[in-house]
């Protein structure tokens, strides 16, 4: 019966960029994201997700993240027009309310049989395949050691690669595990946490240096003084901690994402921040990551001394 809802979205979101019928999860262009970039077909990035089986929406990469997200209601509101409101609310009744449940409390933990690679006896399972992936991208022994990589070859993490994070007391508040073998699918299997509601490796944030915000972990651990985006777009929590910070703030997205840049670099401009955002686009092909595996700290010395204001670039 959810899956009725596709039928209402479609006039005005189109077909479906992926449809995982399993959990309903469906994801679109971003109406939103499609008017500021002047792109009235779609920016083709997908990152819009509707659940029908929980009745909500969420734009990842919507400059105006705090108005697309919600209630399918308020996304059909919005862009359906008065056919698909009546449709809706015919429907609506069948539908399960993601916002009458209580979220459950989640007790995260690492893996089990996490156990870091510094600990580890170079004899164990599997472990010159984890240590010949991560030199394979650049990945230092002083990396592994200050970030507390691991991995695990049980449970339902086994074979990853765990990268933990930890807020500003100390605690766990999210991991990353990222497959080292070529064909696993998926590559990344992340805990069900909130990730808006964190701040990943908040302990090793110095508010009083400059700050680089990035997009994955892998860039994180490259980049002095970084915030992996886990995305492209900034919540609420994360631009609330941005507020407290004393240097400049320097998005460092992938070179593909030029057009994501500019839109949290207008977003976090705006207010106290302005004239501390900087932009820093690497060279084509390239994210912070393959810098460092290529050219190792002097190219992401080269790379973060490439940093600019926009009103001083061509792009703008």
């Amino acid at each position: 019966m959810s899956e009725l809802v596709l039928d209402i979205l479609q006039p005005f979101l189109g077909s479906p960029k992926k449809h995982r019928h399993t959990t309903g999860q469906v994801s679109y262009d971003c109406p939103a994201c499609a008017e500021e970039k002047g792109m009235p077909q779609g920016d083709g990035k997908g990152n819009l997700e509707v659940n029908y089986n929980k009745n909500v929406f969420n734009c990842w990469a919507c400059s105006n993240y705090s108005s697309m997200s919600g209630s399918l209601f308020k996304l059909i509101s919005r862009y359906g027009g008065k056919d698909a409101i009546s449709k809706y609310k015919l429907l609506e009744p069948t539908l399960t309310s993601y916002y009458t449940k209580p979220r459950e409390q989640i007790h995260l933990k690492l893996p089990e049989g996490y156990i870091r690679l510094t600990d580890c006896d170079p004899n164990m399972m599997k472990y010159s395949s984890v240590m010949k992936y991560l030199k394979d991208r650049g990945v230092t022994n002083e990396m592994i050691d200050y970030y507390d990589i691991g991995y695990t070859n049980i449970g339902l993490y086994h074979d990853r690669i765990i990268i933990p994070s930890y807020d500003a007391n100390g605690s766990l508040n999210y991991f990353i595990s990222r497959s080292f073998e070529k064909y696993v699918k998926p590559k990344y299997l992340n805990p069900e946490v909130d990730k808006t509601a964190i701040i990943f490796n908040e302990r090793k944030l110095n508010l009083d240096c400059t700050i680089y915000l990035v997009e994955g972990v892998f860039d994180h651990i490259t980049i002095p003084n970084s915030i992996p985006l886990l995305g492209k777009y900034i919540p609420d929590k994360l631009m609330s901690h941005l507020l407290k910070a004393k240097g400049y703030i320097v998005i460092l997205l992938d070179s593909d994402a030029v057009e994501d840049a500019m839109v949290l670099y207008r977003k976090l401009n705006a207010g106290k921040l302005h004239g501390r955002i900087k932009l820093n686009v690497p060279p084509s092909g390239h994210d912070p990551s393959t810098i460092f595996q290529k050219y190792g700290k002097k190219g992401i010395k080269k790379l973060i001394e490439g940093s600019y204001s926009p009103s001083d670039s061509r792009i703008f």
